[in-house]
Order: structure tokens, then sequence, then C-alpha cells
């Protein structure tokens, strides 16, 4: 599976859901079922699990964290991890869209936003077609996000759409 497949996939998903735990349910079952005849049962899974990972890994930076620490009021670990999924689950054009301008993501903000349900469609296929794991990629568990920190100070100074959204 290629970037555009998994894109395509993401599309489709928000068509039938605008949460992320519809979308995470569709998707594990297109993940289990579809599949171009001769590939190994679990290859598309596979894929689109090392696709997902690939794309969190594009939005591991400082500035994404401060987004996401303005709309959540707190900057954990697991916030940012379900805050970089939900960024996923709308879709490729305001997921580069926020790459891009992290601060374009005023009107899409809500504090109740997760996409945590998409960490979990590559394993969650994978155990309703085999034994065992899907095997995990491979995590610096020592890895920084990219860019610099930014003060928690500064966050409203420096995304002042997304935090005039979140004081509304």
């Amino acid at each position: 599976m290629d970037e555009e497949r998994f894109w395509q996939l993401i599309d489709a998903a928000r068509e039938v859901s605008a949460m992320a735990s519809g979308q995470a349910a569709w998707l594990e079952k297109q993940l289990r079922h579809e599949g171009p005849e001769g590939t190994q049962p679990g290859a598309l899974i596979r894929d689109f699990d090392q696709c997902f990972w690939v794309q969190m890994q594009k939005a591991f930076r400082w500035d994404l964290w401060g987004v996401a620490s303005l709309v959540h009021g707190e900057g954990t670990q697991e916030v940012f991890l379900a805050f970089r999924a939900w960024l996923i689950s709308l879709g490729r054009e305001r997921f580069e869209a926020a790459l891009a301008d992290p601060d374009s993501l005023a009107s899409e903000v809500w504090p109740a936003a997760t996409g945590l349900p998409l960490c979990y469609v590559g394993r969650n296929a994978w155990a309703g077609l085999f034994e065992g794991q899907l095997p995990t990629p491979t995590l610096d568990l020592f890895v920084e996000p990219r860019g610099e920190p930014i003060k928690e100070s500064d966050l409203a100074v420096r995304f002042p759409k997304v935090a005039a959204a979140m004081s509304r």
C-alpha cells in the first residue's frame, strides 16, 4: 500500500463517520476483508499500519504539541498521540494544511477531539484474522518531537486563532 491508497482509505472512512471511533471500526472491517488477489493475508493490514505510523511521525512536532496543549489543556504523551491520530482522521488535505500551518486548525479543534481509536486499527484488524499480535513498528523511545519546544506562556501568541477558538 502506498501513501495515496492509505489516504483513500482514510477518506472513505470519513464518509462513513466523522468520529474516529466509527472510522476505526470501518477501517478494521475493510482491512480484514480487502486485499488484491494473490496477496498474503495480513499484508494490507501491515502496510496500512506502517503508513499510519509514518503519518504519525510526520506530525511529531513541538508546534503541533503546542496546539494539542491549547486544545486539551494539557500536553501529555497520550494527549498528543490522540491529537495526531485525530489530525489523520481529518483527511490528507487538512492534515497537510496543519503541518504547513498549525494555527489553521482553529476551525476544526474542539476539546473532546480524539483520534485514539485509529491507533489500534492495525492491531485490531490483525487480531480479527490471526493469533498473536501485529508486529509493532520500531519506535525510538528517546526521540523528541521535531522543532523547538514552545513555552506554555507563548502558545496563545504563537497560535492566536486556536487560542481564540478555545476561549469561546
